[in-house]
């Protein structure tokens, strides 16, 4: 697929400009070029909740990774990047055809692990996984090989979907580009990225911001209903309102120890939970053979939760007991140590309780939808919907134990500014830093609270921080396109 449109979307021309001045060896200029981009991803509410089986909603933002690729006369794979070491000389790295073949998923792990060599892993694993699902032959002697070339505009490490962008950028560039665009979907294409994370790079992420790199509209919401993914129709952002992500600048870790902790309790909690399902079975001469809620905390209803269930889970429950009596979880992203204490109540709330309140923010925003942008009613729906923000915040924060200090700073100046057109705000992704999303008019006096926010914040934290603006389509949707020389 073409796209004119693509050449307007930032960071294409700047990749093509730099490409063209900087790399004229590898890119020659009287050979055509193919060019994609993929958009960051802003959590707006629900992020967290995908391994329970919630509904998460999703913004694509206007920050984005774009790919540069064109033909070599050899069967060699190089791939250039702007976004590593010095800014003013591209890295680089190179790897045969063959070897993306040939190699198991480990092997190719093992060897972009090198210091310096892991982020290569995100664009060259794309190949491997194409070869591997049988989508393309790369042992094929007619296919020739390619130079490959990055530059993002996403921050690392602000939770917005930084490595989803680059490696959905190279994979939508890689099925055009070969000519297999028509025999996939944009769920198979995300899942395919996933494969190239979870298997070729080593990092364990879910699929949602994948989901919406790939299929994200512009001022819209992507839904993902994370059982375990179904896309659902986007959600229309009601005119006049925007999602802001504000950039904490402290480092947003998926994989640390303390998600890690929270996720596995959670499970845990699950675990219980339908142990007891099946005691209350028992006791009213049934048998329970399946799991009622699917294997998802987020299909538990609430008042059900709190009525039957809560009391009998522990506040905290050592690895090692619960092994013993319900010998291990249904979760595979995690492992239950015998010495660890777990949360087991605070994470369950918060899981159980968040999936309700993102269902909610939905509806409202989708009744606020039709509605004139005066209407007390619509402002009453957003006042709901942002204070589900807020709610969702201090349970990231005090129930599932995976706030910011900084983030809860930010909520905070939001909240302290709601007359100036802000509803309301929370940490976004797994946590632990990274970024802030705000639901906010567009208004003069909105886009005055935001700079008032992010002044006051580096007064009081000495760090600098940015904020994420804009909206745009979806790596599916925006195309791939052909730049001349």
């Amino acid at each position: 697929m073409h796209s004119a449109a693509l050449s307007h979307l930032d960071p294409v021309p700047a990749l093509l400009a730099r490409v063209r001045a900087e790399l004229p060896d590898a890119f020659p200029p009287d050979r055509p070029l193919r060019l994609s981009r993929a958009p960051g991803v802003l959590d707006v509410m629900g992020g967290i909740g995908e391994y329970t089986g919630s509904l998460v909603c999703q913004a694509a933002l206007d920050r984005a990774a774009a790919v540069a690729l064109q033909d070599r006369d050899d069967r060699e794979v190089q791939v250039f990047s702007f976004n590593r070491l010095d800014e003013h000389q591209p890295f680089t790295l190179r790897i045969p055809l063959d070897a993306l073949a040939m190699n198991s998923a480990d092997m190719l792990r093992k060897e972009f692990a090198a210091p310096g060599r892991t982020w290569a892993g995100y664009l060259a694993g794309c190949l491997h996984v194409l070869h591997a699902r049988g989508l393309v032959n790369l042992l094929d002697p007619s296919i020739r090989g390619m130079n490959l070339a990055l530059h993002s505009t996403n921050p690392i490490g602000a939770g917005v979907g930084s490595s989803a962008a680059i490696t959905v950028a190279t994979m939508m560039n890689l099925v055009d580009h070969l000519g297999i665009r028509d025999r996939l979907d944009p769920l198979q294409l995300a899942l395919m990225c996933q494969a190239v994370e979870n298997q070729i790079v080593g990092v364990s992420c879910g699929i949602t911001d994948l989901i919406a790199s790939v299929s994200g509209h512009a001022d819209s919401l992507q839904r993902v209903l994370c059982q375990p993914h179904e896309i659902q129709p986007p959600l229309p952002i009601p005119r006049g309102m925007r999602f802001i992500g504000i950039h904490s600048n402290v480092s947003h870790d998926a994989g640390g120890v303390q998600y890690g902790k929270t996720r596995c309790a959670a499970f845990m909690g699950h675990k219980v939970i339908l142990d007891k399902m099946r005691d209350m079975g028992r006791a009213a001469g049934r048998t329970l053979a399946a799991d009622p809620m699917h294997g998802y905390l987020a299909n538990l209803d609430p008042d059900d939760y709190k009525k039957y269930f809560r009391p009998y889970l522990p506040a905290s429950l050592k690895g090692g007991e619960f092994l013993l009596q319900f010998r291990g979880t249904i979760d595979t992203g995690t492992t239950v140590i015998p010495d660890e204490h777990y949360p087991v109540l605070s994470a369950t709330d918060h899981h159980v309780l968040e999936a309700m309140r993102v269902r909610n923010f939905a509806i409202f925003l989708e009744q606020a939808v039709p509605l004139p942008a005066d209407s007390r009613q619509r402002g009453g729906l957003l006042d709901k919907a942002g204070h589900l923000m807020y709610a969702s915040n201090l349970s990231t924060t005090n129930d599932a134990q995976l706030g910011a200090p900084e983030c809860d700073l930010l909520v905070k100046l939001v909240r302290d500014r709601e007359r100036a057109g802000l509803y309301g705000a929370r940490i976004t992704g797994h946590g632990c830093g990274g970024t802030v999303a705000v639901l906010a008019d567009v208004s003069p006096a909105s886009d005055a609270a935001i700079v008032e926010i992010m002044a006051e914040y580096e007064r009081q934290t000495d760090k600098k921080t940015e904020a994420f603006l804009g909206s745009s389509p979806g790596a599916w949707h925006a195309g791939t396109m052909i730049a001349n020389s």
